[in-house]
């Protein structure tokens, strides 16, 4: 057997609170560093390395591989 359904007022009583948590920020979501743009470049430039790497040189491929490494650590 189902539930009775409630009104609509009753209904945001009920999840307004939870509702209202959801749209909050978490501190971890705060990120003015910038190091998410930076890991989301990386992973493209990453992924034309790949990409690229039946037609480059191994030296090349190696040296675009560490030039990404070094964007992410510093």
């Amino acid at each position: 057997m189902s539930a009775p359904l409630l009104d609509f007022q009753e209904y945001v009583e009920k999840t307004e609170l939870s509702r209202q948590r959801s749209i909050e920020g978490l501190a971890f979501d705060i990120d003015d560093s910038g190091i998410e743009w930076t890991v989301r470049d990386v992973i493209e430039e990453l992924e034309l390395l790949v990409d690229g790497k039946a037609t480059m040189d191994f030296e090349d491929f190696v040296d675009g591989i560490r030039e990404q490494a070094r964007r992410l650590l510093k």
